[in-house]
């Protein structure tokens, strides 16, 4: 008799590719195991934690509650704004959901008014790099930079100013 084949079980997990060294060492990635959509199969992936300044400034403990009330403030003001940041092209094939026309444009009015009061009290460089930090994600090493030469590094001088103008909008909004 010839010696039994073994037959090859697969695994209930599928590995994915994991991030580059230098995915690595710029974001927080941490193995995760989901079920694909498409092929019903369990599979891992790694997800970035930190990919965005604002989710590392939260995950480390350095925007405060109140910061992060005005930070969240300012998302609802572009989104009633109608100036949020969108995935994919709008083509006008979806029409908005029910309610009414008048309602929406007068919140949007609003909340463009509010959006132009705000940036009226507080300097434009540094509203600037709140803006690319917050609503465009940019990262803060880049955003920070433009701000000019100091001790500090560019990253932690992104991360002041996002605090300050926070601040300022939390107190000045009396939120």
């Amino acid at each position: 008799m010839g010696k039994a084949t073994r037959r090859r079980i697969p695994s209930p997990v599928e590995a994915l590719d994991g991030p580059t060294e230098a995915q690595k060492a710029n974001g927080n990635y941490e193995r995760t195991d989901f079920i694909h959509a498409d092929t019903a199969r369990r599979v891992t992936a790694f997800v970035n934690r930190g990919g965005t300044p604002l989710t590392r400034w939260l995950n480390e403990g350095k925007i405060t509650d109140n910061q992060e009330v005005a930070i969240r403030y300012m998302e609802y003001l572009w989104k009633l704004a109608g100036t949020e940041r969108s995935i994919t092209a709008q083509y006008g094939e979806r029409i908005p959901g029910t309610g009414s026309f008048e309602l929406r444009a007068l919140n949007e009015i609003e909340a463009r008014k509010d959006l132009h009061r705000i940036q009226e009290y507080i300097p434009a460089q540094y509203f600037e790099c709140f803006e690319n930090c917050i609503r465009w994600d940019e990262p803060a090493g880049i955003a920070g930079s433009r701000l000019g030469f100091g001790s500090r590094s560019a990253c932690d001088r992104a991360h002041q100013i996002v605090c300050f103008v926070a601040d300022i909008i939390f107190e000045r909004e009396r939120l």
